[in-house]
């Protein structure tokens, strides 16, 4: 009897643990944002212009997709590497004391860098996202917000 106890109990308590794993790598917010040398723009190619509101204590995920024109990507290439604009960014994510993540270089041979956070740690109420690379577009890449409520 004391056995049957004990395999039950392993078992709810695994099933717990499965059931917990499985939810772990889906965030509670998730945004895809693309992004060329005008700006931060939605799914339909809109620039953003307002803030992203969240929940205190939601898990982010912070999607960038490259939507640079790969033909003047190319052509940017074939300058002189002093004349060179330069199509590459990199994000971070400041919670206006400090920086909180940062993406890996995000251009035309990884067209895809992800910030993850969980909103409002360390008390944080908004964040700024913003290109630390000086890039083509870099005026225009530095005014995302995120804002916790």
């Amino acid at each position: 009897m004391l056995k049957r106890l004990l395999v039950l109990c392993v078992a709810v308590c695994l099933s717990v643990l499965f059931v917990l794993n499985a939810g772990a790598g889906n965030p509670d917010v998730e945004l895809k944002i693309k992004v060329n040398k005008d700006g931060f723009s939605d799914a339909t190619g809109r620039l953003i212009d307002a803030p992203f509101h969240v929940k205190k204590g939601a898990s982010v995920r912070v999607t960038f997709l490259f939507d640079e024109k790969t033909s003047e990507v190319l052509r940017d290439l074939m300058r002189a590497a002093e004349e060179q604009h330069g199509f590459v960014h990199a994000f971070a994510l400041h919670n206006g004391k400090e920086i909180v993540a940062e993406t890996k270089e995000l251009g035309l041979k990884n067209r895809q860098a992800t910030l993850e956070f969980i909103a409002g740690d360390k008390g944080a109420q908004n964040y700024k996202i913003y290109c630390t690379l000086m890039c083509f577009g870099m005026e225009h890449l530095h005014d995302l917000t995120i804002e916790v409520g």
